[in-house]
């Protein structure tokens, strides 16, 4: 069973608050898992883009982050990917410092962005498996993998 991180109970009103199903718990027991923790971003004229999120994102189910313009769905994004820093928070990848080996974190995750696909006539698994080659995965595991 998967431990309650007090830090996790920070915002959770205890009366609401239901055990995870088995298969989720053994995958946080096997650190199967992206964790993110209280990610903020704040710029310099002190527009705070993104305000302490936390989110978990399970190996092996597709995770879609979803808001408005202007919510930080793409500073979000633009932090766990390296692309800018952030301000406070951690993250974690399948237990592992995501912020503290970004080159190795990259080797295991990837993104899909909603528009602007790279190419207009090919289909999901094609821009899959196209990006799976970009990456220089294992040929003899891409079936598996894609």
């Amino acid at each position: 069973m998967a431990s309650h991180d007090p830090f996790e109970l920070k915002y959770t009103d205890k009366k609401n608050y239901e055990p995870v199903p088995l298969e989720v718990a053994r995958l946080e027991r096997d650190d199967q898992y992206l964790k993110i923790e209280d990610l903020t971003k704040v710029y310099s004229n002190g527009f705070e883009a993104v305000s302490g999120i936390n989110v978990k994102m399970y190996n092996g189910q597709i995770f879609a982050l979803l808001g408005h313009n202007g919510a930080g769905k793409s500073t979000m994004i633009s932090m766990l990917t390296g692309l800018m820093g952030r301000t406070a928070g951690r993250a974690r990848l399948f237990g592992n410092d995501l912020f503290s080996d970004m080159d190795d974190a990259r080797k295991t995750m990837g993104v899909c962005p909603q528009h602007d696909v790279l190419f207009d006539l090919l289909t999901p698994e094609e821009h899959l498996d196209i990006f799976y080659d970009f990456k220089g995965g294992d040929k003899s595991m891409k079936k598996e993998e894609l």
